[in-house]
């Protein structure tokens, strides 16, 4: 897959906070967003479209699932249907702050 999610168009550079997740379904909160990152020690999930995600750790590795052909952990996937829903492209976790890129325009509007 190219690049990395740090291309225009993909900084994290707005703090998310609780009315980012005013019409997600439970679970999903910043809280479980924050959990999720620091369980898998995740700096960044970046969303590029068709079901397309580069998952990166703290120091910048990708993160890989247990198996080859296999699915991210549940916590991971919801994380990623949450980011399509939103039309958001990258979620980033540094420094105990969770940021995401600008949500985009819908191609419809």
């Amino acid at each position: 897959m190219e690049g990395t999610g740090n291309e225009p168009g993909f900084e994290a550079s707005i703090e998310i906070t609780g009315i980012d997740f005013e019409f997600a379904t439970a679970p999903m909160s910043k809280e479980f967003v924050i959990s999720t990152f620091e369980k898998y020690d995740l700096r960044s999930i970046v969303f590029f479209g068709e079901n397309m995600f580069y998952v990166a750790q703290q120091d910048m590795k990708p993160y890989h699932p247990i198996y080859a052909n296999s699915p991210y952990p549940d916590d991971i996937e919801l994380i990623f249907d949450f980011m399509a829903i939103e039309r958001i492209r990258k979620i980033e976790y540094i420094d105990g702050f969770l940021k995401r890129s600008p949500i985009e325009e819908h191609p419809d509007i």
